[in-house]
């Protein structure tokens, strides 16, 4: 198949609500993919910041015996504790990297959690 033809039909391709074609001539074969689709190509913006667990282990919103009323909408400091992840006998902290709001909380207590995996979500101030 030469340049022209291959020209050729792309351009009729993008007249049209195709995607796809594959297109055979004897033992040639070519497919060709357009992505004319405009909600495909955007791309989505966020100013939050994620939280990320520290570690493997049981989630928990307060060490024993402390108490932690966090919920969303909540204001936070950086540094702030919002919660920890409990490995075996030993507690790691999780906590905020900047000033803000609190927009989502993603995990429940008592739920298991992996390394990196997102627990909040921050909207920095």
């Amino acid at each position: 198949m030469d340049v022209k033809t291959l020209t050729k039909l792309t351009k009729w391709m993008e007249t049209t609500d195709l995607e796809e074609i594959t297109w055979r001539n004897g033992d040639d074969k070519i497919s060709l993919k357009l992505n004319n689709n405009p909600e495909h190509s955007h791309t989505i913006a966020s100013t939050m910041e994620p939280v990320l667990s520290t570690s493997i282990g049981i989630f928990r919103f307060a060490r024993p015996g402390k108490t932690n009323h966090l919920k969303e909408g909540s204001a936070v400091k950086k540094g702030q504790e919002l919660g920890v992840v409990e490995v075996g006998k030993d507690f790691k902290s999780v906590t905020a990297h900047s000033d803000g709001l609190l927009k989502i909380v993603s995990i429940e207590e008592g739920k298991p959690v992996e390394y990196g995996q997102p627990l909040f979500f921050i909207e920095p101030r």
